[in-house]
């Protein structure tokens, strides 16, 4: 299998800022959050080794993808990718010219486009999401081979967090009643799936700030009116880049409940699992 994964990065240091992405005080934790994000990658789908300690060698085991290509994709000159660690890990770097940055999410669905016959998986994926399952990509493709490719699956996204309600904490909760209706209810879909040991449910919460497509996904959200066409109605900019325009084409699916960690990805920021809430 071929994965093309697209990490969008953007990094603009502002005085005065509290957002991630501007804020001139969290500029090293930022840079480090991105390797971190790119040696999960590279590291948990690339070639790794075995120590024999009865022969005193290394061993080199391939990767559980036969190939993956990692591209950031960034705004001009905005970012933190530090070229010579992503020369080291084999990562692209893609760059736009957006007067709007919050827009940069949406070049990723060009970049797919444009490769869209070299690979059998397009995942897009914001700049501070880690991957540490190498199942990961495995699951994902065993969900479309089991429920069909008008249905898409996401990971649940988790914080750890010392000083959060618990040491681990699911930070894409249900969203209101009518909050995704507008592009839910067109797409009239199953409540519940199920995979062997594993329970799904259509998501009240689409949103993962990543998705993953097969080719034959690809290709059918290229073929539907609204592929390129900039809604930003879901959230914000951000938002709709990472969710609305698959929520449009598919019903969106994650794992339910006690099996929420069969495909999870962790959000290395503390932001939502601190947040002071009226309901304690």
């Amino acid at each position: 299998m071929r994965a093309l994964v697209a990490l969008v990065h953007f990094f603009r240091a502002e005085e005065g800022s509290t957002h991630s992405s501007t804020d001139a005080h969290r500029r090293d934790q930022r840079a480090a959050t991105l390797k971190r994000v790119i040696d999960g990658w590279r590291g948990t789908f690339g070639p790794t080794t075995v120590l024999n300690i009865e022969h005193k060698r290394f061993e080199r085991l391939r990767g559980v993808a036969d190939g993956l290509d990692i591209v950031v994709l960034t705004n001009g000159q905005d970012h933190l990718l530090d070229e010579s660690h992503a020369k080291a890990r084999g990562v692209r770097h893609v760059r736009v010219q957006l007067d709007d940055p919050r827009m940069l999410g949406f070049a990723a669905r060009r970049l797919f486009a444009d490769a869209r016959h070299a690979y059998d998986l397009f995942c897009y994926s914001e700049d501070d999401l880690r991957v540490a399952d190498p199942g990961f990509l495995a699951k994902i493709m065993a969900f479309q081979d089991a429920h069909g490719p008008k249905r898409l699956l996401m990971p649940n996204r988790f914080e750890w967090n010392p000083a959060g309600p618990t040491l681990k904490t699911w930070i894409d909760g249900d969203l209101r009643p009518g909050a995704t209706a507008a592009w839910r209810d067109p797409l009239p879909d199953e409540e519940m799936l199920r995979l062997p040991g594993v329970t799904f449910r259509r998501a009240l919460n689409p949103h993962s700030g990543f998705h993953a497509l097969t080719a034959v996904q690809l290709a059918h959200w290229m073929r539907q009116p609204h592929f390129a066409d900039g809604d930003c109605s879901f959230i914000s900019p951000l938002e709709s880049a990472a969710t609305l325009g698959v929520m449009k084409a598919f019903p969106i699916y994650k794992a339910f409940g006690a099996d929420a960690g069969f495909l999870e990805i962790e959000h290395l920021d503390t932001r939502f699992s601190s947040m002071p809430l009226p309901g304690g």
